[in-house]
């Protein structure tokens, strides 16, 4: 059992996939947020079993795990916490930035000042346009979770093409923690959707880990930084699909193939780039 569990695919897909399957399908009726505790466990278990539960000395890697989990807690209690839309929009991009800077900055202060400008332009563009984009489709939950599932496996494969086996797999279990979590809402869920408006902090998640996943992928496992592009473009592209079928499993279908074609497409082109440099991150 233990070496089965040591496993990749145990630890990054089949494992979290259950698990979030499970746990929303369980509390869907229950709670709102059902969908941000089972990320939450999937992630939380998958993470235990990829990285360990020791958190010393704190790496960038632990941090970017820390913070998921920060982020799926948030999101599930923003609605008790701060009640007042504008707040939370507000309050997005700056801890979302102040992400970036806690994990990267010991990174950052090594660069020369060209290159500390370049990270930080590039990076919060990264996390500002992901929020917006995320911010159009957060209350249709198929186009929602079908755009954080394409964009987290691309961002798991393209990591783990560019030599960074560790940072795919965290990224990979999310998307599968994120397609467990999307076929239990089309077993279980309303053909309408949630019935639930969304709130601000429910898409910093899925940006928080795929936007800190890709630029350490980009900054200690050598992937091209133009991967990011098209992988960035996924929520915009899953927001344009016109069709709404009337069952759940053809809207969840629909609106996760924008993002599966184009996470495929961007790895392959990875891989074929040669990104093969270990990360030691």
């Amino acid at each position: 059992m233990e070496q089965l569990l040591d496993r990749p695919e145990f630890q990054s897909a089949i494992i979290p996939f259950f698990v979030a399957l499970l746990v929303y399908g369980g509390l869907r009726k229950l709670v709102a947020p059902a969908w941000m505790i089972a990320l939450f466990a999937a992630f939380l278990i998958a993470s235990g079993l990829i990285n360990g539960l020791n958190l010393i000395p704190l790496t960038g890697t632990r941090k970017i795990i820390l913070l998921v989990l920060a982020s799926l807690i948030l999101a599930s209690l923003a609605p008790y916490l701060i009640r007042r839309l504008k707040l939370q929009r507000v309050a997005l991009p700056v801890l979302s930035i102040l992400a970036l800077l806690w994990v990267f900055g010991r990174v950052v202060m090594r660069m020369d000042i060209t290159d500390i400008v370049l990270f930080l332009a590039a990076g919060v563009a990264l996390i500002v346009w992901l929020l917006w984009s995320f911010a159009r489709i957060a209350d249709d939950d198929a186009k929602f979770h079908g755009a954080g599932l394409g964009l987290l496996l691309g961002v798991g494969l393209c990591a783990s093409a560019a030599a960074s086996a560790l940072l795919g797999q965290l990224a990979l279990s999310l998307a599968a923690a994120t397609g467990g979590v999307l076929l239990a809402w089309v077993l279980t869920g309303n053909a309408t959707g949630s019935g639930k408006t969304q709130t601000s902090f429910s898409i910093l998640p899925y940006v928080l880990a795929a936007s800190l996943i890709g630029l350490a992928g980009v900054i200690f496992a050598r992937l091209p930084w133009y991967a990011l592009i098209p992988l960035a473009a996924i929520p915009l592209a899953t927001s344009l699909v016109p069709v709404k079928p009337a069952t759940r499993f053809f809207r969840a279908l629909l609106n996760s193939m924008p993002g599966l074609i184009i996470a495929l497409t961007t790895t392959f082109w990875v891989w074929q780039a040669g990104s093969t440099n270990s990360s030691g991150y």
